[in-house]
């Protein structure tokens, strides 16, 4: 499985492909930009404690907890840049290894925007509820701050296995066969999703991986079907 993964981040030489990701990384930059503007912008005129020496370490802890902030919710956010991209992505996937494969379905509009909605909304609202349950015991014991990564990795590593391989698999199959297939392969889309989860929490990196990952699950989803 983890060969398609390779074979997706040797293809950004590809025009296609790097066209893709140039566009997906210019999204996903504009909106950390965004994000750490807002942050700043309101952390500067905050004034916690009146004391300059106090509140400017409580100004850079939240630039900090913005930034993580960015990072949890990009997945979700980057799922609805990317889903405007996936049949260019997907083709040029398919025209390198897959040259013998029959036109794509023709999904309609209303259900791939669909799709784009409910991932970046499940993603974005699990992540926060995910924080929001853990903070206080992180905050209570250091004891629990080692396994934090361990959770949001689990926790993304299951969305975004299932995702982008319904992305993936919506090309060529209804949703409900589409499905079936993911859950048939439950244990091998969760290790995909580790390795994309992984590599999204590496900043600079992230701004590339969700065309890399819509790259992998078009090998994910060939190589399962065709098993």
């Amino acid at each position: 499985m983890f060969r398609g993964l390779y074979l997706a981040a040797a293809q950004l030489g590809d025009r296609r492909i790097r066209g893709a990701a140039l566009r997906a990384a210019s999204i996903g930059a504009a909106i950390f930009a965004f994000l750490m503007l807002v942050t700043v912008w309101t952390l500067d005129g905050l004034s916690v404690v009146g004391i300059g020496w106090v509140d400017w370490p409580i100004r850079l802890l939240g630039a900090g907890a913005a930034f993580a902030l960015g990072l949890v919710l990009f997945p979700g956010l980057a799922g609805i840049a990317i889903s405007f991209m996936l049949e260019d992505i997907a083709r040029a996937v398919e025209a390198r290894h897959y040259p013998g494969l029959p036109p794509p379905r023709e999904q309609p509009l209303g259900e791939g925007l669909t799709a784009a909605l409910k991932f970046a909304g499940t993603a974005v609202a699990l992540n926060l509820m995910c924080l929001a349950a853990i903070a206080p015991a992180m905050l209570a014991t250091v004891v629990l701050a080692p396994f934090i990564p361990f959770v949001f990795y689990a926790l993304n590593g299951y969305l975004l296995g299932r995702e982008y391989f319904e992305f993936a698999a919506a090309r060529r199959l209804d949703p409900a066969p589409g499905r079936t297939l993911r859950r048939r392969n439950r244990g091998r889309l969760f290790l995909c999703g580790l390795a994309i989860a992984a590599l999204m929490a590496v900043p600079v990196l992230n701004l590339l991986m969700p065309v890399v990952a819509v790259a992998y699950m078009v090998h994910a989803f060939e190589d399962l079907r065709t098993r």
